[in-house]
């Protein structure tokens, strides 16, 4: 449950304009989440989210531009939801619990938006896009790292 509130959460702050954790916590309540004050707030924290500036004094929630390492470890926090990562071609391929390859793409894009060329994800599969073959398999082998899979 955890893991499908924290993707919904990246979803809900990358299509609005969210700018208070009372705001996050109503549409959480809204998409059937029941949750507290204190769990969005850990949420937020957990998920590394940041508050950046829209116009003048107004600022709303991002997910956070970190360092490389900072992004890995945020991938390693979806360790548990991945199933397996393949390679063919200039695409990577990885299969995840239902509900999870969302939030696995989005931490995927984070830390990797240099090796990468995009992702795209559909429920329980994340096709990622390489510039070729052994770029492809670069990707699959630093997933598998992370993701403590071999």
């Amino acid at each position: 449950m955890k893991y499908k509130r924290q993707n919904k959460i990246i979803n809900i702050i990358s299509t609005k304009e969210i700018q208070t954790q009372e705001m996050l916590l109503e549409e959480l309540l809204n998409e059937g989440f029941r949750v507290t004050q204190a769990t969005v707030s850990r949420d937020i924290k957990e998920l590394g989210l940041i508050k950046i500036p829209v116009q003048g004094n107004i600022y709303k929630y991002a997910v956070a531009d970190a360092n490389r390492l900072e992004s890995e470890k945020h991938i390693s926090m979806f360790s548990d939801a991945v199933v397996s990562i393949d390679f063919a071609l200039h695409t990577v391929v990885v299969k995840t619990f239902p509900g999870m390859a969302p939030a696995v793409a989005a931490s995927v894009d984070s830390a990797m938006k240099t090796e990468i060329l995009g992702s795209v994800a559909g429920d329980d599969t994340v096709l990622i896009i390489a510039e070729n073959g052994e770029k492809a398999r670069v990707v699959a082998q630093k997933l598998d790292k992370i993701f403590r899979l071999r």
